[in-house]
């Protein structure tokens, strides 16, 4: 089967000099085309970072994440963005709305954009 996130050797330290915090220590991910995946663990224990980082939303110290055979790091910000919106779903713990629009509006604004051309 066909793997459609790879991440690999994963390292993400926060912090600087002696304020640095190892969140993810060497993780290695396999998550199978069509394969529900569930992230469980104690608060703080790197949940969220793992999720950004699979993502792309936040970058990897070390290691390295595929989505199909593409490297995540190697693409660019609006690359990376277009296949969030298109390829991946995340639903955030916190969820933020546009305050001005309401929740349908909210739900259908990443779609608006969808076929236009940058």
């Amino acid at each position: 089967m066909n793997n459609i996130i790879t991440g690999k050797n994963l390292v993400k330290i926060f912090g600087k000099g002696n304020e640095q915090a190892k969140v993810l220590n060497e993780v290695n991910v396999e998550i199978a085309k069509g394969e529900f995946v569930a992230v469980m663990g104690p608060s703080g224990s790197g949940k969220s970072t793992l999720l950004f980082v699979l993502s792309g939303m936040d970058e990897i110290t070390s290691g390295f994440v595929k989505f199909g055979d593409t490297e995540l790091a190697k693409l660019r910000e609006n690359t990376l963005a277009d296949i969030r919106r298109t390829q991946m779903g995340f639903i955030f713990q916190q969820p933020t709305m546009l305050k001005n629009l309401n929740l349908l509006d909210n739900i259908l604004l990443p779609a608006t954009n969808e076929g236009k051309k940058r």
